[in-house]
């Protein structure tokens, strides 16, 4: 029996709208899958906690005293320095403004707000980070990204002028966007799946700055980050007015 053109139209047609339900299905498997994955919900509570607890005035002063710090500590090995100074400042900061916060030292985390554990890490524009610096010669069974993720950053800048041609990640995503200073909120299994982790003479948990950029992107895509003023003040660093 021959199927006329009418038939075959009918059929193609039928074929396509079979194809396009599959599709649909697999997205909606897909977001249900990653929604079960994933839980923003607590970085949303602190983001909220946090942009109502930290004035605009509280900001400015972190980000005059954190260029201050920034600008003394120079030098090689400085970084360390300045890095752990920056630490305590912030540190200080939330214990002071923020009745929810608590230090707390457990695997990689710094401090609980909203009774939820966070790893702090402090870049100044382009940087690459690490989860530990310690270099150990085993490898370690430790779960890694155990921790939701807070970064502050304290240099606006274009990371790289032109798009990147070739990338360490096949997320896609432009490169050469303007990442602004800022306090950030990165969920962990967002860096479980997307983050890859790399080692140098330092660490065996390096995040290279490939992957530190798309976690700020990952950050300002989900609208959990905070804007940090540029510094309207020169500060002097004096170590001694440190004690009490």
């Amino acid at each position: 029996m021959s199927i006329n053109t009418g038939d075959k139209e009918i059929g193609k047609l039928v074929e396509n709208k079979i194809k396009m339900l599959l599709q649909q299905s697999s997205a909606i498997l897909l977001q249900k899958w990653w929604r079960r994955r994933t839980n923003t919900k607590e970085l949303r509570i602190i983001h909220n906690y946090l942009s109502n607890s930290l004035s605009k005035e509280d900001l400015q002063d972190l980000s005059n005293k954190c260029h201050s710090i920034t600008k003394h500590c120079k030098g090689d090995g400085a970084g360390l320095s300045g890095g752990t100074l920056i630490d305590m400042l912030l540190c200080k900061l939330f214990e002071t403004k923020l009745s929810l916060y608590s230090d707390y030292h457990d695997g990689e985390s710094d401090m609980k707000i909203c009774g939820v554990p966070l790893s702090q890490k402090k870049i100044n524009g382009k940087s690459s980070i690490a989860l530990d610096w310690s270099k150990n010669e085993t490898k370690t069974t430790r779960e890694h990204f155990s921790s939701n993720i807070l970064i502050i950053n304290l240099k606006t800048g274009v990371w790289w002028v032109k798009n990147l041609v070739k990338t360490k990640s096949n997320k896609k995503i432009s490169y050469n966007d303007e990442i602004p200073s800022g306090i950030y909120l990165i969920d962990k299994q967002f860096c479980k799946y997307f983050i890859e982790l790399s080692c140098n003479n330092k660490t065996n948990t390096l995040i290279d700055h490939q992957f530190v950029y798309i976690m700020l992107k990952r950050s300002i895509s989900q609208k959990l980050c905070i804007d940090l003023p540029t510094p309207n003040k020169d500060l002097k660093f004096n170590i001694l007015n440190a004690f009490s």
